[in-house]
């Protein structure tokens, strides 16, 4: 796992770092933490694409030259995935910090408990980002990953598995497909659809609408149960934040 610190005071870094590799020896996974002093730095090698494989950064947004929030809006013309961790002695650029995808906001000093935290939230969501399942389709074994569904519907006999990049059709039993997803952000919305959670954007009057522009319907009989285990799911993201 590779983290990225870019913080211009020496006690703060050290700190943050020491945080970093505390929490990685605690869960036995090695980690590289890689610091920098200051934004121009980190952005010589971003652009070199020597930092493509990190996992999460941590951004001190006061820093002289390149401040941190310019820093993130660098990182994300070519990079809308990468975790970006702001920490900041005040408050005040709190939406600006959002305003680039910012996943966590941490005022100083930082705590231990808050880079934890933040840390755990990346963790999984990198396991989540690396699952996927395999099924047949035309005679050969493809491999999808799970964060690129946006839902799953069966018609007729045949499963169609919509995903960010189209639509694969395989001759499988829904139910097949919904064990293959156990554990995951999926729901079960009707009887011929299952949805990705983490792909909708909000609940319309009688399905879900998603970042897609795709609505998915819900079942009459279960609407109140649906729409409760979706709000649960939103619940359960606010409680790790």
């Amino acid at each position: 796992m590779k983290v990225v610190v870019c913080e211009d005071n020496g006690e703060d870094k050290n700190a943050l770092c020491s945080y970093i590799h505390t929490f990685f020896q605690q869960i036995s996974c090695p980690v590289e933490i890689i610091a920098y002093d200051d934004g121009d730095a980190f952005l010589r090698n971003f652009k070199s694409r020597k930092l493509d494989d990190a996992k999460i950064a941590f951004l001190d947004i006061y820093m002289p030259g390149t401040s941190g929030i310019d820093v993130a809006r660098k990182i994300r013309e070519t990079n809308q995935e990468l975790p970006i961790v702001f920490t900041t002695t005040s408050p005040d650029h709190g939406l600006d910090g959002y305003s680039v995808g910012a996943f966590q906001y941490f005022l100083k000093p930082v705590k231990y408990a808050e880079v934890k935290k933040a840390l755990n939230q990346c963790v999984k969501l990198f396991a989540e980002s690396i699952r996927f399942i395999e099924v047949m389709s035309d005679r050969l074994t493809v491999r999808i990953t799970l964060k690129d569904i946006l839902y799953i519907e069966i018609f007729n006999t045949v499963c169609l598995i919509h995903t960010v990049a189209g639509t694969v059709k395989s001759y499988c039993a829904l139910a097949k497909i919904e064990q293959k997803l156990e554990g995951a952000a999926f729901l079960r919305t009707h009887r011929s659809y299952i949805v990705n959670m983490r792909h909708i954007k909000k609940i319309t009057g009688d399905g879900f609408l998603l970042t897609s522009g795709e609505t998915v319907p819900i079942r009459k009989n279960d609407q109140l149960a649906v729409r409760q285990a979706y709000m649960d799911y939103l619940s359960s993201l606010a409680r790790e934040m």
